[in-house]
């Protein structure tokens, strides 16, 4: 990412940050947290943890500025991928922030659709960039299997990328399928998709270093 481009991010999780405090006392005692396989508000906190909520965005991109100077494995760090991955992660991160005051004024717009678009999109743009990703301590499918090897990274990511682009579509596909039991079967499908891609890498390594 370019130093425009983490300026620009900068400003965004700022901005949002300061709208979050300026809407402050509009908010509810109550604000939602959490949601169920159904998108319906099945846990709520005071309006206090709304600051903690709004500081998420620029917590996580202050994150992705460190970790390429820890990693021991800095040099694999692509300013490009890398930029766009932080991009998508801390972007999410302020667009879920403000699906949570939109939910806590009941302005009206439905949380399954907003929320999954939110995240369906996060998941189809993180499955396009995973495959690029190099080997890492951070960002990634860190499981010890791919972290052995380059090619069984490659690999696990690439089917990893696969996974989630897909399971991104499957959640875009909610706005339309209005429907508990598809909530559910995504759902489950992302729980499973996670365990196979570990397997998968897993196998590889197996396969790769038999004995």
């Amino acid at each position: 990412m370019s130093k425009k481009g983490q300026i620009i991010l900068w400003i965004i999780t700022l901005v949002s940050f300061a709208g979050i405090v300026a809407v402050y006392h509009k908010l509810p005692d109550r604000v939602p947290i959490h949601w169920n396989s159904s998108w319906e508000v099945d846990g709520t906190a005071s309006k206090n943890k709304m600051f903690l909520i709004g500081a998420v965005p620029a917590l996580v991109n202050g994150l992705f500025y460190l970790l390429p100077i820890i990693d021991p494995r800095r040099k694999n760090y692509d300013a490009k991928t890398y930029g766009l991955m932080r991009a998508v992660i801390v972007l999410m991160f302020v667009f879920l922030s403000w699906a949570t005051v939109v939910t806590a004024l009941d302005l009206g717009i439905n949380d399954k659709f907003l929320l999954s678009v939110i995240i369906g999109i996060a998941f189809i743009a993180m499955g396009n960039y995973l495959p690029k990703v190099k080997s890492n301590f951070f960002v990634g499918i860190k499981n010890p299997w791919a972290l052995s090897d380059p090619t069984i990274w490659r690999k696990t990511h690439k089917v990893g990328g696969y996974f989630f682009f897909i399971i991104g579509l499957l959640m875009l596909a909610m706005v339309v399928i209005d429907t508990t039991l598809y909530s559910n079967i995504v759902i489950g499908l992302l729980l499973i998709g996670i365990l196979a891609v570990n397997i998968y890498s897993y196998i590889l390594y197996r396969n790769n270093f038999k004995a």
